[in-house]
């Protein structure tokens, strides 16, 4: 794997046929590749959907319409209408910018109340996790535009396997609820 490989994508779709009121609850209308504790979205599997202009403002005076096109790619989503159900009884907790340096990794880690969700910016490297301490490792690939949902209790590590270039990814940690509200 070079460290600028990214996975071949289809052409971006349009948001009239995106949005059709008949959407599956997967947004992106394809399997989720669950396993282990891990809902992992390569970005082949992402919808990218063409927006002509994004938000258009359109009750604005004419210089804050939006003008031109915009990708978006679509990842998780809670909105009507996409609604996944990946991130029920969650909240936002944190969020990082994280870059691991050439040959840097993770400790095989757990939070115990913390589903991770990782998006990846740059770079190449490995996701490795795992459900119990003992049971088999699962190794995925990650390249830029790549997600995933660890979720809480499950063990992971992220490596990079590049000698020369940092693997940058945004992370995102989201409490579970508990059913009193905290």
């Amino acid at each position: 794997m070079t460290d600028d490989e990214r996975s071949w994508e289809p052409e971006p779709i349009s948001a009239e046929e995106f949005h059709q009121p008949e959407a599956a609850a997967n947004i992106n209308r394809a399997p989720h590749d669950r396993a282990a504790g891990v809902v992992y979205k390569r970005a082949l599997n992402t919808k990218r959907v063409i927006y002509s202009p994004l938000n258009p403002a359109l009750d604005m005076p004419e210089p804050w319409h939006g003008a031109g096109s915009t990708i978006v790619r679509w990842l998780f989503s809670e909105q009507p209408g996409t609604l996944e159900g990946l991130l029920r009884d969650r909240v936002f907790r944190f969020m990082q910018d994280v870059e691991l340096l050439p040959d840097a990794s993770t400790g095989q880690t757990t939070q115990a109340d913390i589903d991770i969700v990782l998006y990846i910016t740059e770079g190449c490297g490995m996701l490795t996790h795992r459900s119990t301490p003992g049971s088999p490792v699962i190794a995925r690939p990650l390249r830029p535009c790549d997600a995933a949902l660890v979720e809480a209790g499950t063990l992971y590590g992220i490596a990079n396997r590049s000698e020369t270039v940092s693997l940058r990814l945004i992370l995102l940690g989201l409490g579970r609820v508990e059913p009193d509200g905290s």
